[in-house]
């Protein structure tokens, strides 16, 4: 009897870890980068934009919402761009699951022109 128990319980666990191995998370497979506004531009802003977003069996987003914005346009220019990124679903056992994501759009100024050497 003790060994039935001991044997379900192994057994439990071993199918648990096949359900956690055999569960894959969607994966970004194309990306934009996003645009700065002239008014970010001229402030000097820059930073992380934080998305949620929901991932489909497809791989397109749907449910695109603000988690951390920036603002001066740099959190509605993140979400025109991550509309444009591309992804390949999750998966459980080999097939396509929907799932919930959290994105993040790095804007960065770009770096100061060098500027002419003088003789």
């Amino acid at each position: 009897m003790k060994f039935a128990v001991l044997l379900l319980i192994a057994t439990a666990g071993l199918l648990h870890a096949q359900e956690i191995s055999h569960t894959t998370e969607p994966k970004v497979i194309h990306t934009v980068p996003p645009e700065y506004t002239k008014e970010a531009l001229d402030a000097k802003l820059q930073g992380v934009v934080v998305l949620s977003a929901f991932v489909g069996v497809d791989g397109d987003l749907a449910e695109i919402k603000l988690v951390r914005g920036l603002g001066k346009g740099l959190d509605e220019k993140a979400v025109e761009c991550v509309k444009q990124w591309r992804f390949s679903p999750g998966s459980n056992f080999g097939e396509p699951v929907p799932r919930n994501v959290q994105l993040e759009v790095n804007f960065r100024l770009p770096p100061p022109p060098a500027s002419p050497k003088s003789n």
